[in-house]
């Protein structure tokens, strides 16, 4: 059986914008599964409790922490490099469990005497976790119709 090589791409390529809209899409989706899970702790912040004296936040509010998850995504030549999500430290305290005498150690409290008593929450990794494959899938079609289209001087239908 013979083998031809052709220089003609069938389907839709993805362009450095469309892999910028999905992936700003696939943000959007994880923050949003992580301010849901945000918004179920029964402990937290009700109202506003604290505004911010010096810094660059000066004169800046605490938010509840659904209310101040973001992401970001770097871009070179317009084409996604990363992306992150910007958590508040005490996010990361409840995900971790730490503060107040309590490092990072799966599933103890190192400290005894520590004054608050927290418990892991997956809240923001797991939605991160669940989601990845979707943002690779789509990583490897923009950069796998990248390489067809600079290898072999593909042309699109």
């Amino acid at each position: 059986m013979a083998h031809s090589v052709t220089s003609t791409i069938n389907g839709k390529v993805i362009t450095a914008e469309e892999f910028y809209t999905q992936t700003r899409k696939w943000a959007a989706i994880v923050r949003n599964v992580a301010k849901a899970n945000a918004s179920r702790f029964s402990k937290g912040k009700t109202k506003q409790s604290h505004t911010y004296k010096t810094g660059n936040k000066a004169g800046k509010s605490e938010q509840k922490l659904r209310n101040s998850i973001r992401y970001s995504i770097a871009r070179d030549s317009g084409v996604p490099e990363n992306v992150s999500f910007k958590i508040p430290i005490h996010g990361i305290f409840r995900e971790w469990a730490v503060g107040y005498g309590q490092p990072r150690v799966v599933g103890k409290y190192v400290s005894p005497n520590s004054r608050v008593k927290r418990t892991m929450e997956d809240w923001v990794d797991k939605p991160i976790e669940r989601n990845t494959q979707k943002i690779f899938n789509l990583a490897v079609e923009f950069y796998g119709d990248l390489v067809v289209i600079s290898s072999f001087g593909a042309k699109r239908c």
